[in-house]
């Protein structure tokens, strides 16, 4: 009976562990714990629920919050290069990932107290195609205080890449109804997937586009 009861308790602590948020360090060193939050520039995570710890893109290879990973990657900016976090979609022969979209730092309630600090992710001026997701932590207080999600966290842009066809491209979903950016998404698709027929022809032959229909592609190309 003793052994049974230690093996369920190594079983929970296991479990327990390999749920954990945890962030990948560029030296391969891995942080676990609680991620707080991210603007897709900084990851900020409580290290084993005690210290926090706040990560710039640029240091980390990939992180993984909620059940879903995130890789760091390099964007051209001008004459700057920075790296920026990527929700990973699709990963294959064809990888597909997604950036920005829905609330970036969890929603916490607030007890009613005269003063209640609050701790998340800020956003500047810096930004990726004007979407201005800049910045780091901020702390600040208020009553009934909660995150806010950083501006622009509810577009969604997509991005889709091929080892050896070139750097990663963006799909243009937002902008699906132009006729113009219906054939640029087209020639990107065709470029990437193209090499197989039959979809190839699916994607000769569509109307419309929207993120759906690019992950299911996507999905299709790396199952075959």
């Amino acid at each position: 009976m003793k052994f049974i009861f230690s093996a369920i308790f190594i079983l929970i602590s296991f479990i327990k562990l390999s749920a954990q948020d945890f962030v990948v360090k560029n030296n391969d060193e891995v942080i676990r714990g609680t991620i707080k939050g991210t603007d897709y520039y900084s990851v900020y995570i409580s290290e084993n629920d005690e210290k926090d710890v706040f990560l710039l893109a640029k240091d980390v290879k990939n992180f993984f919050w909620n059940g879903n990973s995130f890789l760091s990657k390099g964007f051209a900016n001008g004459k700057n290069f920075e790296y920026r976090f990527v929700k990973v979609i699709e990963m294959g022969t064809v990888n597909l990932y997604a950036f920005g979209g829905g609330m970036l730092t969890p929603q916490v309630k607030q007890k009613k107290v005269r003063f209640s600090p609050s701790v998340g992710i800020g956003t500047g001026t810096g930004g990726f195609g004007g979407m201005g997701m800049g910045g780091g932590i901020s702390i600040g207080g208020g009553r009934n205080s909660a995150p806010e999600p950083p501006a622009g966290a509810s577009v969604v842009r997509y991005f889709i890449e091929k080892p050896g066809t070139g750097p990663l491209q963006e799909v243009p979903m937002k902008a699906i109804t132009d006729e113009d950016k219906k054939a640029g998404v087209k020639a990107i698709l065709i470029q990437k997937l193209g090499d197989k027929p039959a979809l190839k022809a699916t994607i000769e032959s569509s109307t419309e586009f929207n993120s759906r229909d690019v992950i299911n592609l996507v999905k299709a190309y790396n199952s075959n």
